[in-house]
Formats: structure tokens, C-alpha cells, sequence
């Protein structure tokens, strides 16, 4: 009887202790990694998914640094997001497009094609890329301009890039100034291409 009563005071100690160890296991990184969730959230909420676990971050954040000197070391403006989790690759439109155009300039190739070169492996990083542009002319043309140069991004990179990488694009017209459009030199940083490169599941595995 005291056998019996010993068990029955364990068993719910020994349920408790699997339930834990199943809790802490960690989650399948490729388990939400789909391009349809990621395309009804905003650029923010974007750029912080998918999350990382504490364990992870430390490797996260050695590649992202290398990948960051790296590209500043071939003269592109570079900065690290989400406490040096994201890598974050700005580009003058001026160097991909004609002015107030579509159409892209003769040099775009250059510029581009380093940063596919990052996207050789779908799964290592999830692409998030923003276009903006001064307040020369209306609001609403300013954003369908900018949507017409995310298209043109969207078919180099869809003919360029596995299928599997998940690419989520933004237009954002001229909502989101960096310098003043009261001068020619500040609307000309307002110009731009931003692309985030945001940890994969694949990077994810890597530094678990």
C-alpha cells in the first residue's frame, strides 16, 4: 500500500518534468517560415520574425558582423537592425534605375548582383526589401512610382533566385524620409532601396 501511494505521489513530478523537457525543446524554424504570413505583416513586424531563442542569437550575430564588414569592405552602405541580427544594405535608386523611371540603367548589374550572390542557400536568410523616394510630385505618384520599382526588383530577383527564397517586398513612396527634401543632395537620400537580410531557418539550425 505504501508502494502504491509512493508512485501516485510521483507520477504527476514525472509528468511535469516531460512536459518541461517538451516545452524547451526548441520549435522547427521551417514550421512558419511561409512567404503568405510574412506578406500581411508590416515592414516592422517583418524585420523582427522570425525571432530567435538566446542560444542562437550569439552565432547569429557573429555571421551578420562578418557579412556586414564584408559588404562595406566593397563600398556599400551598410548597418546591423535588431540588436545586429539583420543586415541592412542601402542603395541610391540612382544606381539600379534611369531618373524617374522604371527603366533600369545600364550599371544596375554591378550593384545587384554581389548581394544575390548572398542568396545562393533559399533558406539561410528571408529577403525584406523597401523602395522610397523623394516628395517631388504627388503623394500618389510618388508611391506608384515606387510600387513600379518594386515590381522591377521583384522580376530580377524572382529570374535570378531559387524559388524557395522568401522575398517580401515594400513600397513606400515618400513617407519615410532620411534627410530633408528642401534640397537636392537630401532628396537624393531619400531615394533609395533598402534590403534586410533577415535570419533563415537554415541559419537558424546552424547556430543551434
Amino acid at each position: 500500500m505504501r508502494k502504491l501511494t509512493l508512485l501516485t505521489a510521483l507520477l504527476p513530478i514525472a509528468v511535469a518534468a516531460v512536459v518541461t523537457l517538451t516545452s524547451a525543446r526548441p520549435s522547427d524554424p521551417w514550421e512558419s517560415y511561409d512567404e503568405a504570413v510574412y506578406m500581411d505583416m508590416s515592414l516592422d513586424e517583418n524585420i523582427e520574425t522570425p525571432k530567435l531563442e538566446n542560444k542562437e542569437k550569439h552565432y547569429v550575430r557573429q555571421q551578420m558582423r562578418t557579412m556586414a564588414s564584408q559588404l562595406a569592405r566593397q563600398k556599400y552602405d551598410v548597418a546591423l537592425d535588431r540588436h545586429d541580427e539583420v543586415v541592412v544594405v542601402t542603395l541610391p535608386l540612382g544606381s539600379l534605375f534611369n531618373p524617374n523611371d522604371t527603366l533600369l540603367c545600364q550599371r544596375y548589374g554591378k550593384v545587384l548582383d554581389p548581394l544575390l550572390g548572398i542568396l545562393k542557400d533559399p533558406g539561410m536568410y528571408k529577403l525584406v526589401y523597401v523602395v522610397h523616394s523623394d516628395n517631388t510630385g504627388s503623394e500618389e505618384y510618388n508611391m506608384a512610382l515606387s510600387q513600379k520599382r518594386v515590381n522591377t526588383i521583384y522580376d530580377i530577383l524572382l529570374d535570378r533566385v531559387s524559388e524557395d527564397q522568401v522575398i517580401i517586398p515594400f513600397a513606400m513612396g515618400d513617407t519615410d524620409p532620411v534627410d530633408t527634401n528642401s534640397t537636392r543632395k537630401g532628396r537624393e537620400a531619400n531615394r533609395r532601396v533598402e534590403f534586410y537580410f533577415i535570419p533563415g531557418p537554415e541559419m537558424i539550425l546552424d547556430a543551434r
